[in-house]
């Protein structure tokens, strides 16, 4: 420590007063034979008595010097405890009144210091706990605000995209297409005798084949197509960037899925049928117009009652053509 360091300088400025003492007596001893024999005698005794109260002396002033450096030394301690963190650190000191009271003044912002720090200890954990409780919140509502957009947007009974959503998309789908000159395809899906399934077996066995035959179109399209309820017992799969003859090929494999899938009910096990019909833009209309898109939704309704006419579990096909083209 410091002031143990200032404590053994100190006591070594102390002996070396002494040494230097009793060098300084022997120095004048031996010079003292050469005073008569009278003054030497005075001279011995006086220095004989100054060495004895030095050496008498030097003790009491060691003793003293170290009852004013303690204090300010385990002050200094203290100060360094505080330095490291430990708030709350008290002194206890026998001492005049001076550093008495300094020690008190010492406790006293000691102990200050300790219940600021525990104040705000206290107000960290309840910013954080306010913070983790804010979080949870927000994760709730996120959840919340998540399970709300999709009921917004899903059909409630099958879990396909609803009408709305599907039309949306549809737009969106078919801007893109005007805006970069990409093929744009459109399925309508149609469960052929659905009405029969109703009459013959119930509602519930209805809702039932809705439900399955979602799950099985929506294994059987691709991840960038959208599968959504037209209405009813109508579906309605976009296909983006696929032509013609693509579109065909899912249509087909739409088709050929259900047409094999067993419908496991409560009625027991049916088999079904679904008629597809199929219109493409190929991307060359020059501007976005609002009709266009209910021009290409009435084609796909009609290639699929098309497609039903021809004897259903059919896919009919169908090319959307600018109508500046077809009439020139």
């Amino acid at each position: 420590m410091e002031w143990e360091k200032k404590n053994t300088l100190l006591t070594g400025y102390l002996i070396l007063a002494a040494v230097l003492i009793i060098a300084t007596s022997a120095v004048s001893y031996y010079n003292l034979s050469r005073l008569t024999e009278h003054a030497a005698i005075a001279v011995r005794t006086v220095v004989v008595v100054a060495v004895l109260v030095a050496v008498i002396l030097l003790p009491a002033i060691i003793a003293a010097a170290r009852k004013l450096s303690y204090p300010l030394e385990v002050l200094s301690e203290g100060a360094d405890e505080i330095s490291t963190g430990n708030y709350g650190i008290t002194l206890s000191l026998q001492s005049n009144s001076e550093i008495q009271d300094l020690a008190i003044s010492f406790n006293r912002m000691s102990l200050k210091l300790k219940e600021q720090r525990e104040a705000m200890l206290k107000q960290i954990a309840i910013l954080e706990s306010q913070k983790q409780e804010i979080a949870a919140q927000n994760e709730e509502l996120a959840e919340t605000n998540a399970r709300l957009e999709q009921i917004a947007i899903t059909d409630q009974l099958t879990g396909a995209y609803n009408r709305r959503y599907i039309m949306r998309e549809i737009e969106q789908e078919l801007a893109i297409a005007i805006r970069h000159g990409l093929p744009l395809s459109i399925i309508m899906i149609d469960i052929d005798h659905f009405k029969n399934v109703n009459d013959n077996h119930g509602h519930q066995v209805g809702d039932e084949v809705l439900k399955e035959i979602v799950q099985v179109l929506s294994a059987s399209i691709r991840t960038s197509d959208l599968l959504g309820r037209y209405g009813g017992e109508e579906f309605i799969v976009i296909a983006p960037l696929t032509g013609l003859q693509e579109a065909l090929v899912l249509a087909e494999r739409l088709r050929e899925t259900v047409n094999k899938w067993p419908f496991e009910t409560t009625y027991g096990f049916l088999k079904l049928t679904i008629s597809l019909g199929v219109v493409t833009f190929d991307g060359k209309d020059d501007a976005f117009s609002g009709s266009l898109l209910d021009d290409l939704l009435v084609m796909a309704d009609s290639e699929m009652y098309k497609a039903k006419a021809m004897g259903r579990n059919r896919v009919s096909p169908f090319m959307y053509v600018e109508k500046d083209a077809a009439t020139s």
